[in-house]
């Protein structure tokens, strides 16, 4: 069976788009509490500042800012992975992987080509 080529487009944004969700559904509220002392509400800031740019680099095709946003969420998921291990398998260990394999994609590949 031959792969469908014409759906890479379609496969890109959809892992942008879900991207964007789950930086929102993770990072939002901690972000929208404003406490600076505390390192979460910094990773929070970064996850969702370098999201939207991965989303608006898929319209304006700005590889070099791609490439920063990936390496950055892909530090944040590690450091998510690194966290969440002693736990032993579980959802968030799998999401935190899953994320981190997207940015690493976007890291990699940033125009998708």
């Amino acid at each position: 069976m031959q792969p469908i080529k014409a759906l890479l487009p379609v496969s890109l944004w959809l892992m942008r788009i879900g991207l964007v969700l789950y930086a929102y559904d993770e990072y939002f509220k901690t972000f929208t509490k404003f406490n600076l002392d505390k390192v979460e509400f910094y990773i929070a800031f970064l996850f969702l500042i370098f999201s939207a740019i991965i989303f608006v680099t898929g319209i304006k095709k700005r590889s070099a800012l791609t490439v920063i946003s990936g390496f950055i969420i892909t530090l944040i998921s590690i450091y998510n992975v690194i966290n969440t291990i002693d736990g032993g398998l579980d959802t968030e260990l799998i999401i935190n992987f899953l994320v981190a394999s997207i940015a690493i994609f976007f890291l990699a590949n940033p125009n998708g080509k």
